[in-house]
């Protein structure tokens, strides 16, 4: 894995906590009307949430990734003698 990609791996987590709250703004003020609620609101404020939630995990394993480059990786040999 890049170096370019790793460090891509924070910057993806703050959009994907935006996508989550703005879900969570939507559901709260189609929830706070009076009026019956139509279903597109909804399917939005679910997508986001989707959303949200593929992009901190996919975070979370780009972080977890080990830095490991295979050109200068130490090997090791595993035979007796």
């Amino acid at each position: 894995m890049s170096n370019s990609t790793r460090r891509t791996a924070p910057s993806v987590r703050p959009i994907g906590n935006t996508a989550l709250l703005a879900a969570g703004v939507v559901t709260a003020i189609q929830l706070s009307g009076g009026s019956p609620a139509a279903a597109g609101p909804y399917v939005v404020a679910l997508l986001l949430c989707v959303l949200g939630t593929g992009l901190r995990i996919e975070s979370a394993i780009r972080e977890r990734a080990p830095e490991t480059n295979p050109d200068t990786a130490t090997r090791q040999d595993h035979t007796s003698g």
